[in-house]
């Protein structure tokens, strides 16, 4: 049982953005929630794009069908160009073409609920489903779709933008606060773990033990810092440096107060994507955290930890100094200790593309320099 609602010829790039608005449109009147309306407008628009680009032009059909009890909104975008070479491939995120053709398919079979790609020297046909929760028939959500489209030939134009703003913002809106959600969610779910490690490390009878359970504990921490921060910042995708370097810290200075070590941080504010802040999280837990062991030779002495971290026309430099005796050698020494800390810092260092300098002639100084194009993506 299938009901079309329009047929649009692709011939220029106003059809692409006619095609958007169509079945951004369709889904609206079928009752889909502003997201869902979005992520099916923009995967049809992408398909759109790609074969007015790529293969000279085409036609979209959106129509409606019922497949069981469930009603989906459909679009099927034939091309009459060479084919796509390697569509399995491309689908499955592992290749690009680089004629371009194939460009968007990837992403837009993510986006909606059903997807089939047929191609070869005769053209390509796309069809894409969203799952609907009306009530109706084909027909009936058919004839409502093309009276809402009626309806908005004939209004305001600039009506019609402004609808789709509040879509799109109310869409954001929405995902801010998914995202918002899985931050605070995953800090907790790191917090509980974080508590059954400490449990088990207070219960258990060897020294050598309840100190690798309290290094667990440190790294768990420094990915929770991450997420919460993110939980409770204005923006979901981007972290203060400065602010994130100096929560991790502050819970390290006071692990390591007993031992009279102090942690001066001189770090300079910038925004860093989630991402990035983890993998420097580790670094710098690993590093402070070695150096509160091992750089004072009696226990108890003291000493101070000083950690840098400044943006130039390079990229960023991070730099971890005690004022410790030092370590002879201490690259190859670093090296040669197969420690899993300092696996975990050159693990971390290569995610981020950076470059590691040891230095230990006046105290252990370990310099981390992360390309510009690293910190800014």
């Amino acid at each position: 049982m299938r009901a079309i609602v329009t047929s649009v010829r692709l011939e220029r790039d106003t059809d692409v953005a006619h095609v958007r608005r169509t079945a951004r449109l369709a889904a609206k009147s079928a009752g889909a929630a502003p997201r869902d309306q979005i992520r099916f407008a923009t995967a049809v628009s992408e398909i759109a794009r790609n074969a007015l680009q790529y293969a000279g032009g085409g036609i979209a059909e959106l129509s409606f069908d019922q497949k069981g009890r469930i009603p989906r909104l459909v679009a099927r975008i034939q091309d009459r160009g060479p084919g796509i070479a390697g569509v399995d491939a491309i689908l499955r995120g592992r290749h690009q073409s680089h004629t371009g053709l194939g460009l968007g398919l990837n992403g837009s079979q993510k986006l909606v609920d059903n997807f089939d790609l047929k191609t070869g020297e005769g053209g390509t046909v796309v069809t894409l489903g969203l799952h609907l929760a009306a009530v109706g028939t084909p027909q009936e959500l058919a004839h409502s779709a093309a009276s809402a489209l009626v309806d908005v030939a004939q209004g305001n134009p600039v009506e019609e933008l402004a609808e789709q703003n509040r879509a799109l913002r109310d869409s954001l809106a929405e995902q801010e606060f998914l995202l918002r959600e899985l931050h605070h969610r995953t800090k907790n779910n790191l917090s509980i773990i974080q508590s059954l490690a400490t449990l088990q490390a207070r219960s258990v009878k060897s020294e050598e033990a309840r100190e690798a359970l309290d290094v667990l504990t440190g790294r768990i921490q420094a990915f929770a810092n991450a997420h919460s921060y993110l939980y409770k910042a204005e923006n979901v995708a981007e972290i203060d440096l400065r602010e994130h370097v100096l929560g991790l810290t502050e819970r390290l200075s006071a692990a390591f107060r007993s031992q009279s070590v102090e942690i001066v941080c001189d770090v300079e504010s910038m925004l860093i994507g989630f991402d990035f802040a983890t993998e420097l999280a580790l670094i710098i837990n690993e590093l402070v955290t070695n150096a509160a062991k091992h750089a004072f030779k009696s226990p108890g002495e003291g000493g101070h930890i000083h950690l840098d971290a400044h943006r130039s026309d390079h990229g960023l430099t991070i730099r971890v100094r005690d004022d410790g005796p030092g370590l002879a050698d201490a690259e190859a020494e670093l090296r040669r200790s197969k420690s899993l800390g300092w696996r975990i810092v050159e693990t971390s260092a290569r995610k981020l593309r950076a470059t590691l300098e040891v230095d230990g002639s006046d105290g252990l100084a370990v310099t981390v320099h992360v390309p510009l194009q690293q910190v800014e993506e």
